[in-house]
């Protein structure tokens, strides 16, 4: 078992930048569905976007990788990051006998955008299969859970700040070997249902639930479904950015 920690003090992390005009924008309370859709789907792709992340070797859980795989783990904007792995059989990971390894890891984070800055903690807990022998592909199979803290979207002089709570599942994420041959995720799922709560003084004014899924087939770009019981709503997602870098538009427009 190997354990890891950058400190930093979780309430630095969750401060709270302040909302308003300092900006130049104002706060919008009138918030149509497809806005609102749409900055719960950003949320749901950087969290998945972080779940592709952990989906690295075992050499590289195992503190001794090298190579493209062996790049740090949630690194935007990253405060504090903890991981348990754990390998079975254990105690350390070995190329041949290892079946699986289990991967517990807590994180805060803190993304700043123009279009987009929040306070985030999150927890996973993924297990990886096919590790025996001579691989060929990996199944990452999980769950998680979050706090995206005063998550604010400024659009075109107005900001819209939410709080949102998570549940994710990652089911069968297959990813094929070699990496370098093999990028992007050929089989699987990643869901959330979102809990998305805006607030204008004590008074509540949102109080919804979202649920997003992602379904991968091995290409670089894929649709993620966002749903608040209103209908099915698309969005594109280009896994090659690896991290959000722009809010997002139902796809055709």
């Amino acid at each position: 078992m190997k354990t890891w920690m950058k400190p930093f003090a979780l309430m630095a992390v969750l401060a709270v930048a302040s909302a308003g005009c300092e900006d130049g924008t104002t706060n919008s309370n009138d918030l149509d569905d497809d806005v609102l859709l749409a900055d719960a789907a950003l949320v749901a792709a950087d969290g998945m976007f972080q779940d592709v992340a952990h989906m690295a070797s075992p050499g590289t859980w195992g503190g001794f990788g090298v190579g493209p795989e062996a790049g740090p783990i949630e690194v935007q904007g990253t405060r504090t990051f903890t991981r348990t792995v754990t390998f079975f059989p254990g105690p350390d990971y070995d190329a041949e006998t290892t079946t699986h390894m289990q991967i517990v890891s807590d994180l805060t984070r803190q993304v700043t955008h123009t279009f987009w800055s929040a306070d985030i903690v999150r927890h996973r807990d993924m297990t990886v299969s096919g590790l025996e022998g001579e691989e060929t592909s990996r199944t990452w199979d999980g769950t998680s859970t979050g706090d995206v803290f005063k998550s604010r979207h400024p659009d075109e002089g107005e900001v819209r700040t939410y709080d949102m709570e998570s549940t994710g599942n990652i089911a069968g994420v297959v990813r094929n070997l070699p990496r370098a041959e093999n990028p992007w995720p050929v089989a699987g799922t990643i869901t959330r249902t979102i809990h998305v709560i805006r607030k204008e003084g004590d008074e509540t004014i949102v109080d919804k639930i979202v649920n997003t899924s992602i379904t991968f087939d091995g290409n670089q770009v894929v649709t993620m479904i966002v749903d608040d019981g209103s209908g099915p709503v698309e969005y594109e997602v280009d896994l090659a950015e690896r991290n959000v870098k722009k809010r997002f538009k139902r796809k055709g427009g």
